[in-house]
């Protein structure tokens, strides 16, 4: 996801938070009016970092914006949830929710919020800072070090780079009070870090099987996720890239008129997103498309018993 971004330079001591540096990134996600040349009937349409929105969508961003400018948290995150239940896929409203609940105090709808966007958005580094932040104030450590790592490892320098290089040492190297705790912490870091080179290897095959998919190798795009997955079967990262690629690929099918090889994709997507780690997004947007599939088929009475669930979900 490619974005333009104005840091705002920050150092921290002990642990203080990225929220200023991810304020100024979320400040600089580009609103841009545009046109969508491939419609039938040309109508304006807006540009929000990659993502071509309607022109509704564009000002409610536009609109949430102004409302961070002006601290008014609240009242963005009330925009930005309207936003995303009429555009689930944009990125950068993830990541902008994110932010805004972060400085909420809401760490744990902070991280849903972040995972949506690194999934949707696997380059951005943004994202990643976003989910090591609201991590780290979960104390789930081991996610916060491998989020943080991903963000470095997509830009390695700046300012910001160097925020997020502080907190991943002191994640990695918290003081300890004696010989025993330091030699205890070091195995843990060690193991962690070996960890860490087992979650990337199936970060990378993820982003390798976005490539594929762009180039229209999808089967082997395919087997790259379900190589992530046997790598870190526990990352719930992986997991929400799997039950994507494969709603991207069965959209795919249904553009070809594949329909039975669509319904095998949907199908698989909504038994793997059952066993969790799926955001409620991503499953929302399988089952949606399995229930319109269905009803196109005439296969009324199975698209009423997608639909329950789909009710059951969305009352979370």
């Amino acid at each position: 996801m490619k974005t333009q971004i104005e840091f705002v330079a920050l150092r921290r001591t002990k642990m203080v938070s990225l929220m200023v540096a991810l304020l100024a990134l979320s400040g600089s996600m580009l609103v841009q009016p545009c046109e969508a040349k491939q419609q039938v009937q040309m109508k304006q349409m807006f540009k929000i970092g990659d993502d071509i929105v309607s022109v509704e969508a564009g000002q409610a961003f536009s609109s949430a914006q102004k409302l961070i400018d002006s601290r008014n948290y609240s009242e963005a995150a009330t925009v930005l949830k309207s936003l995303l239940d009429k555009e689930p896929n944009l990125a950068s409203a993830h990541y902008k929710y994110g932010f805004v609940l972060l400085q909420l105090s809401k760490d744990a709808e902070a991280q849903a919020e972040a995972k949506t966007c690194t999934a949707l958005a696997p380059t951005f580094f943004g994202g990643w800072a976003l989910l090591g932040e609201s991590s780290a104030n979960l104390k789930q450590n081991y996610l916060a070090i491998t989020s943080y790592m991903k963000a470095l490892e997509l830009q390695p320098t700046g300012e910001n780079a160097d925020i997020v290089r502080e907190n991943l040492q002191e994640l990695q190297n918290p003081p300890v009070a004696d010989a025993a705790e330091n030699a205890a912490e070091v195995e843990t870091v060690n193991a962690q870090n070996n960890a860490n080179m087992k979650i990337n290897r199936a970060f990378k095959l993820c982003n390798n099987a976005t490539d594929l998919f762009a180039q229209k190798k999808y089967e082997e795009g395919l087997q790259d996720c379900r190589d992530a997955l046997t790598i870190a079967p526990d990352s719930d990262q992986v997991k929400e890239s799997f039950v994507i690629y494969l709603n991207n690929y069965a959209a795919d099918c249904i553009h070809k008129e594949d329909l039975k090889h669509a319904e095998a994709l949907m199908t698989e997507a909504i038994s793997f997103q059952k066993k969790g780690g799926v955001t409620a997004s991503s499953c929302l947007t399988t089952l949606t498309n399995y229930e319109r599939l269905l009803r196109f088929q005439g296969r009324t009475d199975e698209a009423q018993a997608i639909m329950a669930q789909i009710k059951s979900i969305s009352k979370r």
